[in-house]
Order: structure tokens, then C-alpha cells, then sequence
């Protein structure tokens, strides 16, 4: 993998596309679906231009992934799934994909061309990286605290009614997102730990996307700082 991932455009881009599928079907339900999959065609199209060495295609494409990956961490908590967060991974690793040290030198004409990306840029994140992306996942939660609106209240009213059959005393002030999971009942604070789960999750994958990317654009500084050494030193080689 580690070779692919250095040496080989082609089936990183293969497998972008591939993630796109992913995405499609995780996403056939939506309202949106349609253009999604008019977008998914001229993805096709811009990847092979990133293929061909379209610098300008990378970068929309990335884009793209971006917004796409920014619209499901804030997809709102009506439409939180366990979908969302097949999203959430697809979009990164898409993103992860595009700025890979094989791709980034595919729309590189004005490297060297018996330069391949240093060893330095590997895949694999370190051990401390999900650990973190925990624990900024949790402060992320106490953060969305100040996040409320009005929510029915579990186990509060008959069983079987509807929201709009519930009595106004079951509705009370709810914190959270994109989940609302903490529910003030007649001054009681009520805890919904299965929604707690979701949003530590949601907010776990989005921080370590975020930490993966950015050591991904470290390592690759670190990669063509290595490069320009060496090209200004021929000894160091």
C-alpha cells in the first residue's frame, strides 16, 4: 500500500472513484441524488483530467470533496444516520486521495521527472492521532451545548403517539449536535446516552479527518523540502 500510495496515480484515482460510487448509493435516498449523480459524471471526467495532469481539476475536485464533507459534519440533527458517517469517511479519504504524494506529483510538470515522493510521506497516521481525535470529539460535544431547541422528551407521554399527539409537557429545551441529547424535564436534566454515542462519534471521525489532512499537507512539505536540498546539494543525495 505504502508503494501505491507513493508511486502509483493511477489506482488512487481509481479508487476515488470508487469511493464516489460508495457515496452514491449511501446517499440514493436523498433529495439530492440526482445531482449528485450529474456531479459524479463530470467527476469521472475531472479525474481524468487530474489523470492527464490537470492541476485545476485537482483542485476542484478537493474543493468539492471538501463542501461535501463540510455539509454532512453539519447535516443537522434531523437527518443524522449512521449513513452520515460513511459520508463523513468517504469524503476524507477522498480528500486523502487527491492530495497523496502520487497524485500531487502527477500534476507536477515542472519536477524533476526521476524524483519519486520521499519516504518521509507515508500513509499511516501515528498512534496519538485517533486517541486525540477522541478527545477533541468530546470537547467538541461540550461545545455544541450551546446548540438547543425544543424536543419531545424520551419516555414522556402514551406509548405509540405521535410527536403531535404529545402533551406540551413533554416537549422541554434540548442541547447537542447534530443530535440533541441532553433534555431539561421540569428541572431534571435527562441524558440520552445512545445520542451521546452518535454525536462523539460524528465529532471523533470529523476531528481526526481534519488531523489526518493536515499531517498529510505536513508530510508533504517535509517531502519537497527534501527535494529542494538535495537538488541545491548533489553530496546530500
Amino acid at each position: 500500500m505504502a508503494r501505491i500510495w507513493r508511486d502509483s496515480p493511477g489506482r488512487l484515482l481509481a479508487l476515488y472513484l470508487v469511493l464516489g460510487v460508495i457515496a452514491l448509493a449511501v446517499s440514493h435516498s436523498s433529495p439530492s441524488a440526482k445531482s449528485q449523480l450529474l456531479w459524479f459524471l463530470l467527476e469521472v471526467f475531472l479525474a481524468w483530467r487530474v489523470w492527464r495532469g490537470g492541476r485545476t481539476s485537482r483542485v476542484v475536485l478537493i474543493l468539492v470533496s471538501m463542501i461535501s464533507f463540510g455539509g454532512a459534519a453539519f447535516t443537522g440533527p434531523r437527518l443524522w444516520s449512521f449513513g452520515v458517517l460513511a459520508l463523513l469517511a468517504i469524503y476524507a479519504a477522498q480528500v486523502a486521495l487527491l492530495v497523496s504524494p502520487a497524485v500531487y506529483q502527477r500534476t507536477r510538470r515542472d519536477a524533476s521527472p526521476d524524483w519519486s515522493p520521499a519516504a518521509s510521506m507515508r500513509w499511516t497516521p501515528p498512534v496519538w492521532m485517533p486517541l486525540s481525535a477522541l478527545l477533541a470529539g468530546l470537547l467538541a460535544i461540550l461545545a455544541s451545548l450551546a446548540s438547543m431547541g425544543w424536543a419531545a422528551i424520551p419516555g414522556c407521554g402514551p406509548a405509540g403517539a405521535t410527536i403531535a399527539q404529545l402533551p406540551a409537557r413533554c416537549f422541554g429545551l434540548a442541547q447537542g449536535y447534530p443530535v440533541r441529547f441532553l433534555t431539561a424535564n421540569q428541572g431534571a436534566a435527562l441524558i440520552d446516552k445512545a445520542g451521546l454515542a452518535k454525536d462523539w462519534a460524528h465529532w471523533s471521525i470529523v476531528s481526526f479527518a481534519v488531523f489526518y489532512l493536515l499531517l498529510l499537507l505536513h508530510r508533504r512539505h517535509e517531502a519537497t523540502a527534501e527535494l529542494t536540498v538535495t537538488a541545491e546539494d548533489p553530496a546530500v543525495a
